[in-house]
């Protein structure tokens, strides 16, 4: 719906002036109760606030104020990395959103992957018209972060050696297999090997090992002794079972033995 913006009453233009100065512009409903004194009165005005355009609800309990400089129409974006700070706690970017935050891919992902160990009763949200999706993993899968500014604010992303063990994990989340195997081959060049064996060891899926693995050795034809010797390892040691190459692929396919993995996709 379009919103024009509209004059503010006193009290009004004082608590925006506040709240927009706080938190990028972002606060909870509770806060705001605080300065309204009144829960009633508070619903109120939040909804008298957002019909003339002066905030976006973000989703229950949790809003924005448009800066002044939205104009007329109130149009505006926000950083894509705050906003999923603000809509999952704790909140990390990952998944195929990072694999383009690493430019290991041309392509521009339609969602903005968030992981979190905090489950979600709405997963999905579109936010200045941007749409996020929100990934629940045990805090076993949440680590392997690294920390970036943004708009002053600390935000999290998967690291280049977690990106692709999740992105391993939940094949799906990397936009395709296609995707993932493009990211393995951009990333052999850049990664620490130490680290994706340690991240690799503490996962609790041992499929990651089969995945990366096969498309390591088929994908990279130069590589380093250290990634030759974890790779060894990682194949002496494989789970039971096959698991399959591509999760969202079919059921039939040849069976890879050395990596207990069944190949049901092209690559």
């Amino acid at each position: 719906m379009s919103k024009n913006i509209t004059e503010l009453g006193p009290k009004e233009a004082q608590f925006i002036s506040l709240f927009a100065t706080k938190n990028n512009g972002f606060f909870l409903l509770e806060e705001a109760v605080q300065f309204w004194k009144s829960r009633k009165l508070t619903y109120d005005i939040l909804w008298r606030l957002e019909r003339k355009g002066w905030l976006e609800r973000i989703e229950r309990g949790k809003y924005f104020v448009i800066p002044l400089e939205a104009g007329p129409q109130r149009k505006w974006s926000v950083d894509s990395y705050v906003v999923a700070g603000f809509i999952a706690e704790p909140a990390a970017i990952a998944y195929w959103t990072a694999i383009r935050h690493w430019n290991w891919t041309e392509q521009l992902p339609r969602v903005v992957y968030v992981q979190t160990t905090k489950r979600k009763s709405r997963p999905k949200h579109t936010i200045f018209g941007v749409e996020y999706e929100i990934i629940t993993v045990s805090k076993r899968k949440f680590f392997g972060h690294t920390k970036e500014w943004r708009d002053g604010k600390a935000c999290l992303i998967t690291d280049k050696e977690k990106t692709l063990i999740d992105c391993a994990d939940y094949v799906e989340r990397s936009g395709s297999i296609m995707e993932l195997a493009k990211a393995v081959k951009e990333a052999a060049g850049e990664i620490s090997w130490a680290r994706l064996d340690n991240y690799a060891e503490r996962f609790p899926n041992g499929a990651i090992k089969k995945r990366l693995g096969y498309l390591f050795e088929e994908l990279v034809p130069q590589l380093p002794i250290e990634a030759k010797n974890m790779l060894e390892r990682w194949q002496q040691g494989l789970t039971k079972g096959i698991s399959p190459l591509n999760t969202a692929g079919p059921k039939s396919g040849k069976i890879f033995t050395r990596w207990k993995i069944l190949i049901n996709t092209e690559i």
